[in-house]
């Protein structure tokens, strides 16, 4: 049995681009992970590495609302590959997804006034 998953925590680069394919919404957007390795000197550095990554239907939804360019996510993702115009592309398609925040509300909320303690 072959696993095809992938576990990424980063950065989103660019704005999600959202369409609409066939009746299918998909957001399309970058997403910047770091590349880890030891240097010449034994020092770690880190080096950016850029992903292209999709999402459909309720994901693109998700996407769509609340996510924005620089903010940390993970994602867990699946690998898929295909050929258009003769040149063979790829991308990672969102399976799951973690904010690690709560979405706040589209409009402000007025604060609700509390009772005091009895007197």
């Amino acid at each position: 049995m072959d696993w095809n998953k992938s576990v990424f925590i980063g950065k989103v680069k660019t704005v999600p681009q959202v369409s609409d394919n066939a009746g299918r919404k998909q957001a399309f957007f970058k997403f910047t992970l770091n590349d880890r390795t030891q240097g010449a000197n034994g020092q770690w550095v880190d080096k950016p590495m850029d992903i292209d990554v999709f999402a459909r239907d309720k994901k693109a939804d998700l996407i769509e609302k609340y996510v924005v360019a620089g903010q940390e996510l993970a994602m867990e993702c699946k690998y898929i590959n295909w050929e258009a115009d003769g040149a063979l592309k790829h991308a990672f398609q969102v399976l799951n997804v973690s904010f690690g925040f709560k979405p706040r509300p589209a409009e402000p909320q007025q604060p609700v006034a509390q009772p005091g303690p009895p007197l």
